[in-house]
């Protein structure tokens, strides 16, 4: 089998420097600015967020914050962005990657002791900004129009397309099944689909939003995190919840002891309330399901070949090991930006059958075709 992992490297190669990070990031904030933004989905005040996150920037780097993590995975979050920014310099929002935006912002979050609903509301409208510039009015999803036949033939021999770009370019020109790992402009968020398990509860868990279908890559499956642990968690989690309620449902229809227990639940907590009426409802609708919309199980069942464009092997770990879990990928082709790239990958995969060239020479060959 030949498969291929696509990364944001082949949106910078075909749609240039509006896609650099720190593009994204000045895009975002010019545009609250310049008052081209839905203020109803974001405020303007999102702007002097990113700044004032980024004034923070260096004293997280100095260790003042190290007091304010507390999980496993935020620990090695803040090593990880400590190794990668030079602390004597001080850097300009734009020189910030916009994901370390969320490292920031749960450090100062962790700091002033903000608890939800405020932490996660402010945390949604941060990312909206960001995935709107990402979007870039529409104008990422043109990008295929300038890849050349030669590349979309290559896709085509593929038998697995996987990539963690929100964009459908790769959809549209091969006219195959894409798997986006890390969602998609194009897919509802299961949130905000009002078919979905979690919408035919009683509660409006919503509290009266209604999806604006003028901006709907806001509402989307777009996966925006600091640290591939949250990804991972966010991309098991619908089929860990459908594991769990099959069990409860499989218990509550089975044994009438579970049956009563479950029925006698303290109604006073709203996250039992809801547990047991999604209990109830799929007794009566066992079609009922959560949507699992992060296709990661595909990782596990493809074979032989990988060849990886346009990903850093420093970045997106939590895919890197799936791939390397699974024994029946035999061969890697990672194509590298910088020679440093090309010794990180042959470390990261040297368990493998691993090969590896510039990616400008990729280009140059497929594109030639």
């Amino acid at each position: 089998m030949r498969n291929t992992l696509i990364g944001n490297g082949v949106i910078i190669q075909h749609g240039g420097a509006d896609y650099y990070n720190a593009n994204i990031i000045r895009r975002a904030i010019n545009n609250v600015r310049s008052g081209c933004f839905p203020s109803h989905l974001y405020p303007k005040e999102c702007a002097d967020f990113v700044t004032a996150l980024a004034k923070e920037h260096n004293a997280a780097l100095n260790g003042d914050y190290d007091r304010y993590v507390f999980t496993t995975y935020d620990k090695a979050s803040l090593k990880d962005f400590k190794s990668r920014y030079d602390r004597k310099h001080k850097h300009s929002p734009e020189e910030i990657g916009f994901e370390d935006y969320f490292l920031l912002f749960e450090l100062i979050h962790n700091k002033l002791g903000v608890k939800n609903p405020e932490r996660f509301e402010h945390s949604v409208v941060l990312r909206r900004m960001f995935l709107d510039s990402v979007f870039n009015q529409g104008k990422i999803e043109t990008i295929n129009e300038r890849f050349s036949d030669g590349f979309v033939k290559w896709l085509e021999n593929n038998d697995y397309i996987f990539t963690t770009n929100y964009d459908s370019n790769l959809d549209v020109v091969t006219r195959l099944p894409v798997h986006h790992l890390h969602g998609s402009f194009n897919t509802l968020s299961e949130i905000y689909d009002p078919n979905s398990f979690r919408n035919q509860l009683k509660d409006d868990l919503l509290d009266g939003e209604e999806v604006d279908l003028n901006y709907p890559h806001l509402y989307s499956t777009c996966l925006v995190s600091y640290v591939g642990d949250l990804k991972s968690f966010s991309m098991t989690q619908s089929s860990l919840a459908n594991i769990g309620m099959k069990k409860f449902v499989k218990g509550y229809q089975d044994s009438p002891d579970i049956r009563n227990q479950i029925d006698e639940w303290d109604e006073s907590n709203v996250l039992v309330k809801r547990l047991k009426e999604a209990i109830r409802l799929k007794s009566e609708r066992p079609e009922l399901q959560h949507s699992e919309q992060y296709p990661h199980k595909e990782l596990n069942d493809i074979s032989g070949a990988l060849e990886i464009i346009g990903l850093s092997p420093n970045n997106d770990g939590h895919l890197f090991t799936q791939i390397l879990e699974n024994e029946n990928i035999t061969e890697i082709v990672f194509n590298y930006f910088s020679h440093q790239e090309e010794a990180d990958a042959k470390r990261l995969f040297g368990s493998k059958n691993i090969s590896t060239r510039d990616v400008r020479e990729f280009w140059l060959d497929v594109d030639n075709k």
